[in-house]
């Protein structure tokens, strides 16, 4: 599906307020620009109606002084915040030229840290998600790719309500995590990873600090955008890259130290009720949300490896009770041990230790 909001992201990109923003948003990008290679990131995507993060590269042609018309070249991994089991990419070859592709997937990806990975080539652009490649392109305009870009991560609210659904702004402040990013260049015929070994390792950065050598925090917006960039909002803490989205009297990152162990990005949960615990054939899962909500409830094991995936969709307010039968998505029945049910309601999630017994 093609959208013709998106040339206004960068028709009107500008260092200056489009009026005042209600909320606060981040861009990190390179300094540099990088022609072909294999690009790689392992992040941990926002959920919520309403918001998108990302990871792309883009032609900076405004900067230039270049029309967007002709000149516009971007490859993105784009997450909708609404979807708990959807990832988008897309390939902006002009102005109006968009090859979007919404990618089913068997997990949440905002549940946990995942690796997205895209290989540019004269040829060809692969995505990949967690190794698996999901989308080849070898279409005549990809031959159009042939300027360096920038490596680029934001987080933002667009006005589209079509596209990314309804923003609740009571779900605030709502971050994306990003580990690390590698880039590989593009060396076919002497490289050592990707695709027919084609691309060779050039650097990795693991977010211990912020590198000025290498990465610049934005400052822009545009009218199509209810979140301002400020340079508050890309935060380096723990060994992450935050980028974080608040209200416009806010910013920065407000949450509690990170671990690589996706489960312990949440917090114990006194309103999620398990019961009985330990259970033997089946356990009930009680809650109550105050408002109409986007409800998803996953159970990890304690390898933080999502082995059950239920997208409730959109519940009422009240007390609401999911049944959970001791199997994973395939239908097995799992063994004796500690679990972890991850309650995710409106951007934020909850967590409970369940005991199973056989």
């Amino acid at each position: 599906m093609t959208f013709l909001f998106k040339p206004l992201k960068i028709l009107l990109i500008t260092s200056l307020l489009i009026g005042e923003k209600p909320y606060r948003g981040a861009e990190y990008r390179t300094s540099n620009t990088y022609q072909y290679g294999r690009f790689e990131v392992r992040m941990k995507s926002a959920m919520g109606s309403g918001i998108v993060s990302s990871f792309f590269t883009i032609r900076d042609f405004w900067a230039n002084g270049l029309s967007n018309t002709v000149h516009w070249r971007e490859i993105d991994f784009e997450s909708l915040g609404k979807y708990t089991d959807k990832f988008q990419t897309n390939i902006i070859s002009a102005y109006e030229n968009h090859h979007e592709q919404l990618h089913t997937l068997m997990y949440n990806p905002h549940a946990g840290f995942h690796t997205y990975a895209f290989e540019w080539t004269p040829d060809y652009i692969d995505f990949f998600i967690d190794g698996y490649l999901i989308r080849h392109e070898a279409s005549d305009y990809i031959g159009s790719f042939n300027t360096g870009q920038k490596i680029m991560m934001n987080i933002w609210q667009p006005i589209w309500e079509d596209w990314v659904g309804v923003f609740d702004e009571s779900s605030l402040p709502i971050y994306a995590f990003y580990d690390w990013v590698k880039y590989y260049s593009y060396t076919p015929g002497s490289g050592h990873y990707g695709t027919d070994n084609n691309f060779s390792f050039e650097w990795q950065d693991e977010f211990n600090y912020f590198n000025q050598n290498r990465w610049e925090k934005a400052t822009h917006t545009w009218s199509a955008n209810n979140a301002q960039f400020v340079q508050e909002n890309a935060v380096i803490q723990g060994g992450y890259l935050i980028l974080c989205l608040t209200d416009n009297s806010s910013s920065g990152y407000m949450g509690d130290p990170l671990s690589n162990h996706s489960i312990t990005n949440y917090v114990d949960s006194e309103g999620l009720i398990v019961y009985p615990n330990p259970f033997n054939n089946s356990v009930s899962i009680s809650f109550e949300i105050p408002n109409s909500k986007r409800v998803n409830l996953s159970i990890f094991d304690m390898k933080g490896r999502n082995i059950r995936q239920m997208n409730l969709g959109v519940l009422g307010s009240g007390l609401h009770k999911v049944l959970w039968d001791g199997k994973n998505d395939f239908g097995n029945e799992l063994p004796s041990g500690i679990y972890m049910a991850v309650l995710e309601v409106g951007g934020k999630a909850n967590i409970q230790k369940i005991s199973l017994v056989k």
